[in-house]
C-alpha cells in the first residue's frame, strides 16, 4: 500500500467516523435510538447489527438504553429484546424502539411520524381513549377488559436489520418473528444509548486521523517534488 493510498484511507475513515458521531449527537434525545459504532472502534460486538451505510465498517448498537419514567400512557418502553412495528399509510412496515405514542383522530396509536403501531396478529392499533392501561405483556384493557395487544417483535438476526433514520429501521419479513411473551412498561421510554462524552472523544480521535492522514499525503507530496528536483538537476 502506497502513502497515498494510506492517507485516503485514513481520511476517509475519519470522515465516515465524524458522520455518524455527527448522527449519534443529534439523536441523543430520540428514545429508543441506537448509536452507530465502527468496528475499529469498538471491543464488544455483542449487540452489533450491520448498518446499510457500510456493513463491512459500520454497525448499528443495539444495547439496551436506560428507562424513563413519563406518567403518559401512551409512552411505552421494551425491557429486553423486541422492537414496536409501525405502517405507514401505504403499509410500508418499520421497526422500533421509539415508544412515544399518541392517538390519531381515527384512535389508532401513531408514532411520531403519523405511522400506525401494529396489534398483536395484524392491523393497526385502535384504543378508544389515551387513558387505557397496558399491560406487561402489551395487553390493552379498557375497562378491564382486553379489548388488543400490542405487536411486539424480535430479530432472529440482529445483522439483516438495517437503520434508516432517527431510530427506524427496516427488515426482511423473514427475520423477524413475534414474540409471545414481551416485557413492556407503560408511562415510559427507553432513552438512546448514546453517551455524549464519548461521541466527543470520538470526534476528537476522528479529527486527529484526519490530520494525520493529510500530514502522510502531503509528506508523499513533498518526497514527489524532491524527487523531481534531483532528478531534474541530474538529467
Amino acid at each position: 500500500m502506497g502513502l497515498v493510498e494510506l492517507g485516503e484511507i485514513m481520511m476517509t475513515r475519519s470522515e465516515r467516523h465524524l458522520e455518524f458521531t455527527s448522527q449519534n449527537i443529534t439523536n441523543v434525545s430520540t428514545p429508543g435510538y441506537k448509536r452507530y459504532v465502527t468496528f475499529d472502534s469498538i471491543l464488544d460486538t455483542t449487540h452489533l447489527s450491520a448498518a446499510t451505510q457500510d456493513q463491512e465498517t459500520s454497525a448499528s448498537d443495539f444495547a439496551q438504553g436506560a428507562l424513563r419514567q413519563t406518567g403518559r400512557s401512551l409512552d411505552l418502553a421494551i425491557s429486553g429484546a423486541g422492537f414496536f412495528l409501525l405502517h405507514t399509510e401505504a403499509g410500508t412496515p418499520f421497526y422500533t424502539r421509539n415508544g412515544r405514542f399518541t392517538r390519531d383522530s381515527e384512535g389508532r396509536v401513531v408514532s411520531a411520524e403519523g405511522y400506525a403501531l401494529q396489534a398483536a396478529g395484524g392491523g393497526d392499533l385502535v384504543i378508544g381513549d389515551d387513558n387505557s392501561e397496558i399491560s406487561n405483556d402489551g395487553t390493552v384493557l379498557e375497562n378491564g377488559v382486553p379489548v388488543a395487544r400490542v405487536a411486539i417483535f424480535a430479530a432472529d438476526d440482529l445483522t439483516r436489520l438495517s437503520a434508516q433514520s432517527g431510530s427506524l429501521f427496516v427488515a426482511p419479513d423473514d427475520a423477524m418473528h413475534e414474540m409471545t411473551s414481551p416485557l413492556v412498561r407503560q408511562g415510559a421510554l427507553e432513552t438512546a444509548n448514546v453517551d455524549n462524552a464519548g461521541e466527543m472523544l470520538q470526534v476528537m480521535t476522528a479529527m486527529r486521523q484526519a490530520e494525520a492522514g493529510a500530514r502522510v499525503v502531503e509528506a508523499y507530496d513533498t518526497l514527489i517534488g524532491q524527487s523531481i528536483q534531483t532528478f531534474g538537476r541530474t538529467s
